[in-house]
């Protein structure tokens, strides 16, 4: 209920007094929309209820010349009355030319006739407007209320001022301060609470609302009724939902008819207080009257005077920062009730204003960023500086609208530089806008240089991480040759030809043959970080892809990675390119640490892009150390902020889509891992580069559901594609192995034997631990005799150095099995424990599955399965728990993970069960050892195109 308990209280106190006999006289005061109005109505009913003779009257402010006008109202409505209508003495009208004692006490005569029958309530409404004849009735009767059953109730507006030309005070007059001084208890109105205005909230939509809606609404309306119900009113007009509601839409409501009220309020004493309010809308917060009068045209005392009055009614406040609305409602209604071409205006005008006053720039750019163009080259300029900030900041979105409106302010000149900026930002939130923007960037920069070199580089990591490498490609190859053509720069031409053979290196490509080229080469021609880099990388990649020279690859990896940038998009893909270089060559730690480094530093600057291209890297980083947890929460995050493209995907989601296919198999979901990899997870139109990771991870996803066939050909189709792009196998997806491994199940001893050995000896060309220990694992399997145990031992022992610790897992529980095959028991119980300690850390469910049944066949007592506490839930359960710990519904679980809502509550139940709670309230801190997954909508999937995939 509306909670307006002090006023209650009031009210009560003095029709206790009537109804005693002893006269009371209450007076509320409140600024507009307080409720005054609203109470005094409620005071007539709850007195009518009692027993109490009600009359009431109301003042209007086009009658207050009016002679007796209340007193008019107060004696008709006594002679109407029964008992007091038909009298045969009734007593003569009250006119102008009645005297004032007369006609007081012929009023007087009639309250008391009434009032000895029963007790009586009078309320005047809006005393502020009630004539001065009036008036001095009122203080007559207040004068002679002791020891009558009659209670008072006046309401009058604080925000109340006295005319200017008001007639000079007679014997016969009175003023309303002096009658308001009459009261016996006064009582200033305060706006609703929260939980008012929420009770308010909730009966307007039929449905529980939300506390900190709620709060909004008080916070924008300041409790006051006639803005709250204005704000009902707007909300059920724009049709908004109850679960489209949000606090920062509250916060943007606004109503033209508050702002008409609040004019209707003032303007007969300043007819300029509409230019004025609209004035200090649009500033939001005035630095001085002199500047109000400035923009909205008025006298500067006028101006003065206004202000003064809105800030005692309690309209306006001032303070050391300046003069702004003490409720944020009024301002926004202001602002709605402006035409658009008039807000732009005075936006204008406040920024010129703003800008001759050197007030601080953040102040100008909030203007300029709503303005009318101001053609002024410093208005371009605190744009495009605005612009930075927001950008070295992080706030991509505030940057971008400033370089939006930049264009419109500055010159032709500028318009290459500033489109290059734009698309730089949307590289970072909107892929799909970067490409053109930046393909227009090109266009108009014709001229050879490093703004077009800039620009340049920009567009093809674009076109890159849309997927579409061969167009990246023929971008580059025709930049390449007007270089040439023109004879340009040599760094520059320099700089172009190794972004240029980066890309053939992707496309399967390259013209590059021989060893990589030495650092003190690589310094010959450079002088800036961006060709620097590319030269430097280029060797790098075409080591990891061509699987040679391992050392090498790394120290020019780290070189290219030294090298400065300016944002975080600056050559974000290259650089994540080559953090994948020391993971695939072995430099675990290091490439892990970079790559969340990176990730930081896109989520620091609100490069979303960028961000989900670091997750799908990190993802893989995390799965080559066995981190199968982590891998799994990078990847479903990358997912989840990806970018959206038409009829495609792009290059980080598709990356991201197989390493969180690969740690979900590895960790026992294999239904969720179908879901992510063959069923309705997988996109019609994957990357071609990334085509070959989708086949390797389906094709051992294949044969662990027991689709050997299926499996290979999935395989066998990942290294035909591998060798048409020329990469070598066995850096990123060992095929061989993995192949090797079904044919040796399907009774192809001759063809495992020969894919194993071929991928020892590519493993041993790369030279990364990792690989070269996997492929010893793969060839001891397949071995026969005692050099089984031997080919597992020196697998086991370098994967120990490797940093690989789910490949070590696997190599250790291969010879633990190996030493039971041969009866060495006691070595084969160590192996096995090793492994099973290795793979709990991992998070490799299945593959502890399998070497408990392991330890217990050697006839040790391995620690039972944990029924219940968290280490007895499942992976499915445990992240299912974490989801709605995190705060999910069950059916945005249910999308997350693409399953059914049904499989949810399963899973929710059993972990209920297992945890022994009885809400997801009490699973956070069950499970608070695990990070909790973002709060964050379902991976999110490019509309339908009938584009075809490349």
């Amino acid at each position: 209920m509306l909670s307006r308990d002090g006023e209650v209280s009031a009210l009560e106190e003095a029709l206790a007094a009537a109804a005693g006999g002893m006269g009371a006289s209450l007076l509320m005061e409140g600024g507009i929309g307080t409720g005054k109005s609203y109470l005094a109505r409620a005071a007539l009913r709850t007195a009518r209820a009692r027993g109490f003779e009600v009359v009431s009257a109301r003042a209007r402010q086009a009658e207050r010349t009016l002679p007796y006008g209340v007193l008019h109202q107060v004696r008709d409505q006594l002679l109407s009355a029964p008992g007091g209508c038909g009298r045969p003495t009734e007593p003569p009208a009250v006119t102008a030319a009645s005297p004032p004692e007369a006609a007081a006490a012929q009023v007087h005569r009639l309250l008391t006739g009434h009032a000895a029958r029963k007790p009586l309530l009078l309320v005047v409404d809006d005393l502020q407007w009630t004539d001065t004849r009036s008036l001095h009735w009122l203080g007559h009767l207040m004068a002679r209320l002791e020891g009558l059953p009659v209670a008072l109730l006046g309401t009058l507006a604080r925000d109340h001022t006295e005319p200017a030309d008001e007639e000079p005070q007679r014997p016969d007059t009175a003023s309303v301060a002096a009658v308001a001084s009459e009261f016996h208890r006064r009582v200033v109105l305060r706006g609703l609470n929260v939980d008012s205005v929420g009770y308010l909230l909730s009966s307007s939509f039929g449905v529980p609302m939300d506390a900190g809606l709620a709060r909004a609404c008080h916070e924008s309306t300041g409790g006051n009724p006639l803005l709250v119900q204005a704000l009902l009113r707007e909300l059920q007009r724009t049709g908004v939902g109850p679960g489209e509601l949000s606090a920062e839409r509250i916060g943007e409501l606004g109503s033209a008819e508050v702002a008409e009220t609040f004019v209707a309020r003032f303007e007969t004493w300043f007819p300029g207080i509409g230019r004025a309010l609209g004035t200090v809308a649009i500033m939001s917060r005035a630095h001085s009257a002199e500047l109000v009068a400035e923009l909205a045209g008025l006298d500067p005392a006028e101006a003065a005077d206004v202000l003064h009055t809105l800030a005692r009614s309690g309209v306006l406040d001032e303070t050391e920062e300046g003069i702004r609305f003490s409720r944020p409602m009024v301002r926004t209604s202001f602002l709605a009730a402006m035409p658009p071409s008039e807000r732009a205006r005075l936006h204008a005008e406040a920024a010129k204003a703003l800008h001759t006053a050197a007030a601080p720039r953040d102040e100008i750019t909030a203007h300029l960023l709503h303005a009318a163009p101001v053609g002024a080259p410093w208005a371009c300029q605190i744009l495009v500086d605005a612009a930075d900030t927001a950008l070295a900041a992080g706030a991509l979105k505030e940057a971008r609208a400033f370089l939006e409106r930049a264009m419109e302010e500055c010159g032709a000149d500028r318009e290459p530089e500033l489109l290059r900026r734009l698309g730089h930002v949307e590289l970072a939130d909107d892929l799909d806008a970067a490409v053109p923007r930046l393909r227009t960037t090109v266009d108009l920069i014709p001229q050879v240089g490093d703004r077009r070199a800039a620009a340049l580089a920009d567009l093809v990591q674009a076109v890159v991480l849309t997927g579409d490498i061969p167009e990246a490609l023929r971008i580059m190859e025709a930049e390449v040759a007007d270089l040439e053509r023109q004879d340009a720069e040599k760094e520059l031409r320099a700089g172009t030809r190794a972004l240029l053979e980066l890309l053939r290196l992707l496309d399967g490509r390259s013209t590059r043959s021989g060893p990589p080229a030495s650092r003190a080469a690589l310094s010959e021609v450079a002088r800036t970080p961006w060709v620097r880099r590319a030269e430097a990388a280029v060797p790098a990649l075409h080591a990891q892809w061509r699987g040679t020279r391992r050392e090498e690859a790394v120290q020019l990896a780290r070189l290219a990675l030294s090298e400065p940038v300016g944002t975080v998009n600056e050559d974000a893909a290259l650089r994540i390119a080559l953090v994948l270089v020391l993971a695939r060559a072995g430099e675990h730690d290091e490439a892990r640490e970079t790559c969340r480094a990176l990730l930081a530093q896109a989520t620091a600057e609100g490069s979303h892009t960028v961000a989900a291209l670091a997750r799908s890297a990190l993802a893989e980083c995390a799965f080559r150390v066995g981190r199968l947890q982590e891998s799994a929460r990078a990847a479903y995050d990358a997912l989840e902020h990806s970018p959206v493209l038409p009829g495609r995907e792009w290059l980080g989601s598709a990356q991201a889509r197989c390493w969180l296919g690969a740690a979900l198999l590895e960790s026992g979901d294999l239904e969720q891992a179908r879901r992510i990899l063959l069923d309705d997870g997988v996109p019609s139109c994957p990357p071609g580069v990334a085509l070959p990771g989708l086949l390797f991870h389906r094709g051992r996803l294949h044969i662990a559901v027991g689709h050997a066939r299926a499996g290979l050909a999935d395989l066998e189709e990942c290294g035909r594609r591998l060798r048409l792009r020329g990469w070598a196998d066995s850096v990123v997806y060992p095929w061989r192995s993995e192949a090797a491994l079904a044919h040796s199940r399907l009774g192809n001893v001759a063809i495992a034997d020969r894919l194993a050995r071929e991928e020892l000896e590519l493993a041993r060309a790369w030279g990364a631990p990792h690989a070269i220990g996997g492929a010893l694992r793969v060839l001891g399997l397949l071995a026969g005799g005692d050099r089984r145990a031997a080919l597992l031992a020196e697998a086991v022992a370098i994967l120990r150095e490797s940093g690989a610790a789910l490949m070590e897992a696997l190599a250790l529980g291969d010879l633990g099995r190996e030493y039971m095959r041969t009866r060495k028991i006691r070595k084969a119980r160590e192996q096995l424990r090793a492994a099973m300690a290795l793979a709990e850390k991992c998070g490799a469910g299945a593959l502890v599955r399998e070497l408990r049944q392991d330890l217990i066949e050697s006839g040790a007592r391995p620690r039972r399965d944990s029924e219940t506490g968290p280490a007895s839930l499942t992976p499915a359960e445990r992240r299912t728990a974490l989801l709605a710990a995190g705060g999910l519904t069950n059916q945005e679980i249910a999308n997350r993970l693409y399953v059914t809502r049904r499989t949810v509550e399963i899973h929710l139940s059993r972990a209920y069960r297992k945890l022994s709670i009885s809400d997801r309230r009490e699973l956070y801190v069950m499970i608070q050892d695990e990070p909790t997954p973002p709060q964050a909508p379902a991976p999110r999937r490019a509309p339908e195109s009938d584009r075809s995939c490349a």
